[in-house]
């Protein structure tokens, strides 16, 4: 036998696809957030001409490494995300 549950609002759907946990939410926007500024390759000066990553200037003594990273965009929405949803 099989039951019906009457989803009406935004947090039974977010229930109903798994992301019912803050961290479940966090996890799938980061991952957006990657995905779309990788293709957009934003922020420009985190890639090389090629398309590859430039390393943290911080962690890295290669001479192109840069202060901009590329996953400062999708921590901040991840954390943004895990913080007000």
């Amino acid at each position: 036998m099989s039951t019906f549950e009457r989803v009406d609002d935004l947090r039974g759907i977010l229930v109903k696809v798994g992301l019912g946990q803050p961290v479940s939410r966090a996890f799938v926007i980061g991952t957006v957030a990657a995905g779309v500024a990788y293709i957009a390759k934003f922020p420009g000066a985190a890639f090389r001409e090629d398309g590859s990553m430039k390393p943290l200037k911080l962690l890295s003594p290669e001479p192109d490494a840069t202060t901009t990273h590329f996953l400062l965009v999708p921590l901040i929405a991840a954390g943004a995300a895990y913080l007000f949803t």
